[in-house]
């Protein structure tokens, strides 16, 4: 129990991404409503398919596992903003949408709770995906010295599989 309070008394950096990926899920969705943050998981998923058909091996070539993580996670951050922003401005939806519009939120934007369930499952959904198209000797070598709780979170394949799932649960029934 000890090792689970000392995070949030002296975070490592690992942990503070988390909390801040919830935060700014958080008041993303406690700003534009639930459905902005139900958006953002659907182009999560969207993303998360596409990526194996991105040549991105080709600009990895003969990089450490280290920098190889990196492009690959600065790379698909790049490409779900951009699909983020080509998907709003197509569906007339989410960040393009004008907030000033009366059906914004279909009348009901969600309360607090909703919005940071959907938060938390939004960030963990995200990190469990840059922890997955990580090389695989970055994670069994724990070469970005991920906090063993972190890892054991988001990097454990029976509980990765339900970071996978829960976001589409909580975006359907939420």
């Amino acid at each position: 129990m000890n090792q689970y309070l000392g995070l949030f008394k002296n975070p490592p950096w690992d942990f503070a991404l988390v909390l801040t990926l919830i935060a700014g899920a958080f008041f993303w969705g406690a700003s534009k409503g639930k459905r902005s943050v139900g958006f953002i998981i659907v182009n999560l998923y969207i993303m998360f398919a596409l990526w194996p058909f991105f040549p991105v091996d080709a600009l990895t070539a003969g990089r450490t596992m280290t920098e190889v993580w990196m492009f690959n996670a600065g790379i698909f951050s790049l490409l779900l903003i951009l699909l983020l922003l080509f998907m709003s401005r197509a569906f007339d939806w989410g960040p393009a949408r004008n907030a000033s519009r009366s059906d914004a939120g279909g009348g009901r934007d969600g309360v607090w709770w909703e919005v940071l369930i959907l938060g938390i499952l939004a960030a963990g959904f995200f990190i469990s995906i840059l922890i997955s198209i990580a090389p695989p000797g970055v994670i069994t070598k724990n070469i970005l010295f991920l906090n063993p709780v972190v890892l054991s979170i988001f990097a454990d394949p029976a509980i990765a599989r339900w970071w996978t799932v829960l976001p589409i649960l909580g975006v359907l029934f939420i």
